[in-house]
């Protein structure tokens, strides 16, 4: 989890976020309002998870992205690694989109925030 930490760092530094207690398969960082939380299985998945802070409705990361900016999405494939190192290349790849295309869920949009309690992922099979 320290490539997580280390490429993630920006959360801290740039946009005001604390690293928050989590569970020893996850990094979490907290703003006022937002949430976001690397986590790995260890069974080969990787993911970020996005929630309003306080709590109120956890969605992926890949979400956002399949509605906001399918084109992105689509680079990302299922976020599933064989080794160290994919693990170490798709934790660098999801701070970069986040970096890039994250923008509105770092300063929690709330337009966005409410379309993303309501999209199901039916919606978006065909995008």
């Amino acid at each position: 989890m320290e490539t997580v930490r280390h490429e993630f760092r920006f959360l801290v530094e740039q946009r005001g976020f604390r690293e928050a207690a989590a569970q020893p398969d996850r990094v979490r960082y907290a703003s006022d309002s937002v949430i976001i939380e690397a986590m790995y299985t260890g069974k080969g998945e990787i993911d970020l998870i996005v929630d309003e802070n306080p709590p109120s409705h956890r969605f992926q990361y890949y979400l956002f992205l399949r509605l906001f900016h399918p084109s992105v999405a689509k680079t990302f494939g299922y976020g599933i690694v064989d080794s160290d190192e994919e693990l170490k290349v798709q934790i660098v790849r999801l701070a970069d989109a986040l970096k890039q295309h994250g923008d509105a869920i770092l300063r929690h949009d709330r337009d966005v925030f409410s379309r993303l309690q309501t999209v199901t992922w039916s919606e978006l099979r065909n995008s």
